[in-house]
């Protein structure tokens, strides 16, 4: 008996939703499939992230570590720096005071022959003199009315210049009051001068010492000397 109408609508109909059923399950394959590789690939990327902050966090700790050590090396370095800064600094005052005293010595040694070959002449030759409570005069070079005080030095500064012309010169014959019927010179001495520094300081009325570049000791002598 051949299909009705009827059946073949109600045939076709059941296929479709059969087909549409088959296409759902599928679809619904697909998308599970896909949230498979979906999770499997976020799990991926977060594993990997969470080895990266570990990575990180052992670089930073390293780095932290590095830090700390380098910190510790340089406190150490400045420490030792500030050790060897204060042994060179005492090594250099001490420099600073043998050669002080080398000069003094020398024109000590030499201030009579220099003085007598200039024409003064020169019976007796202090040194380091001091009275109770002045300051020690360097040299002083006597003979029976005249003293020459001479303040020494390896190099003269201004500041010495004027401290001896203003202060300690001034102060001689209260300090020591057998000179006060003495007419008392004032004289500087220097291992270091310039040809220029002498004539000025000759221009002032001092006496000035100065060592040769055969070591002799020479005396310069001012025009108008300076009397205290």
């Amino acid at each position: 008996m051949d299909e009705s109408f009827l059946d073949y609508l109600k045939r076709m109909s059941d296929e479709i939703r059969e087909i549409q059923k088959n296409s759902a399950a599928e679809s619904k394959a697909k998308m599970d499939r896909f949230d498979e590789q979906l999770a499997k690939s976020r799990e991926a990327f977060d594993q990997r992230m969470r080895e990266r902050e570990e990575e990180a966090r052992k670089s930073r700790q390293e780095f932290d570590q590095r830090m700390r050590e380098n910190d510790e090396q340089l406190r150490e370095f400045r420490e030792e720096f500030k050790k060897s800064i204060g042994e060179i600094n005492r090594n250099l005052g001490g420099i600073g005071n043998t050669q002080g005293e080398i000069a003094e010595d020398l024109f000590r040694r030499n201030a009579k022959p220099a003085l007598n070959d200039y024409g003064m002449h020169i019976d007796t030759v202090h040194h380091s003199l001091r009275a109770t409570g002045s300051r020690e005069y360097d040299i002083v070079a006597v003979n029976a009315d005249q003293a020459v005080v001479f303040e020494i030095k390896t190099k003269l500064k201004a500041g010495d210049i004027a401290k001896f012309l203003q202060t300690q010169l001034p102060q001689f014959k209260s300090a020591f009051p057998e000179f006060k019927d003495y007419t008392v010179y004032g004289g500087v001495g220097a291992l270091v001068m310039s040809k220029e520094q002498e004539i000025e300081l000759s221009g002032m009325g001092l006496f000035v010492l100065t060592q040769s570049e055969d070591g002799i000791t020479r005396v310069r002598g001012p025009k108008e000397p300076l009397i205290v």
